[in-house]
C-alpha cells in the first residue's frame, strides 16, 4: 500500500506542469515597431507565445506598450520573478530563437536587452513577481552617481516607510540594473489602474521625503538624472503561466 502510495504521488508529480521558482531577476527586452508593422507585429507575437505555451514554459512573460516619453510606441516585453539560473535553464532556446525569427523579428528593431535585480527591501508592492500586473504602469530611470548606492538606497528605505504610512499608495517596485547599460541604473515601476489614478496619488520620491531633510539629501545627492515614461499592459501580449 505504501509503495503504490508513494509511486502514485510520483506520477502526480511528474505530471504537473513544471513551475518557475521565485527570484530576484527582471530580463527586459525592448522593441521599435517598424512603421506600418503594428497588426503583422501583434499577430506574430501572439504566434509566439502561442509556442511557449504548447512548449510548457514556466517562465511568466508580459507585454507592454510604450504610450508617452521618448519611446512612445516601443514594445516592451520581460519574464520576471525567477532566479537568473532560470535563463540558463529555457525551454529549447535554439527552437524559441527560430520561431521568434519568424513571426516577430520581420516586423521590429531590437533596441535593448536588460537584466535587472529587485530590490524587496525597499519595494512596497511587486506586482509582476505576483502576477498581478496593473492596466498601465509609470516607469521612471534613475541614474545614480558610481559610488552612491548605499546613500540613494537608504533614502528608498526611507520612502517606502512614507509609502506603508500613506492610505492609497499605489505599489512601488524597484529593480537595480545588472547589465545590459549605463551603471549604476535604478528603475521605478508604480502600478497604476488610469489617467484617474493620479489624481489620488503622484507624489515623486522627492516628495515623499519632505519631511526627512537627511534621506532627502541622500537622494538629491545620489541622482545623476531621471527619466520617466507610461506603459500600457496588454494582456493579449503577454503569457503568465
Amino acid at each position: 500500500m505504501v509503495y503504490r502510495s508513494l509511486a502514485a504521488a510520483l506520477m502526480l508529480m511528474l505530471a504537473m506542469p513544471l513551475q518557475a521558482q521565485q527570484g530576484p531577476a527582471a530580463h527586459f527586452f525592448v522593441y521599435q515597431v517598424n512603421p506600418g508593422a503594428q497588426a503583422k507585429f501583434e499577430e506574430g507575437y501572439r504566434h509566439h507565445l502561442g509556442w511557449h505555451r504548447s512548449h510548457h514554459d514556466p517562465l511568466a512573460w508580459y507585454g507592454w506598450t510604450v504610450s508617452d516619453g521618448k519611446r512612445d510606441g516601443y514594445f516592451i516585453d520581460a519574464s520576471v520573478g525567477e532566479p537568473f539560473a532560470a535563463f540558463d535553464h529555457r525551454v529549447d532556446v535554439e527552437q524559441d530563437g527560430a520561431d521568434f525569427r519568424a513571426s516577430v523579428t520581420p516586423y521590429v528593431t531590437p533596441q535593448a536587452q536588460l537584466a535587472y535585480e529587485l530590490l524587496p527591501d525597499v519595494s512596497f508592492g511587486t506586482p509582476l513577481e505576483n502576477h498581478k500586473p496593473s492596466d498601465t504602469v509609470q516607469v521612471t530611470y534613475f541614474d545614480v552617481r558610481p559610488g552612491m548606492e548605499m546613500r540613494f538606497e537608504h533614502a528608498l528605505r526611507a520612502a517606502r516607510r512614507v509609502l506603508a504610512s500613506t492610505p492609497g499608495a499605489p505599489p512601488h517596485t524597484w529593480y537595480r540594473l545588472v547589465t545590459g547599460g549605463d551603471k549604476p541604473q535604478y528603475m521605478l515601476m508604480v502600478a497604476r489602474a488610469n489617467w484617474a489614478s493620479y489624481e489620488g496619488f503622484r507624489q515623486d520620491i522627492a516628495e515623499l521625503l519632505a519631511n526627512d531633510q537627511n534621506a532627502l539629501r541622500d537622494f538629491t545627492d545620489a541622482v545623476r538624472s531621471s527619466d520617466t515614461e507610461s506603459w500600457e499592459y496588454h494582456p493579449d501580449l503577454s503569457n503568465l503561466p
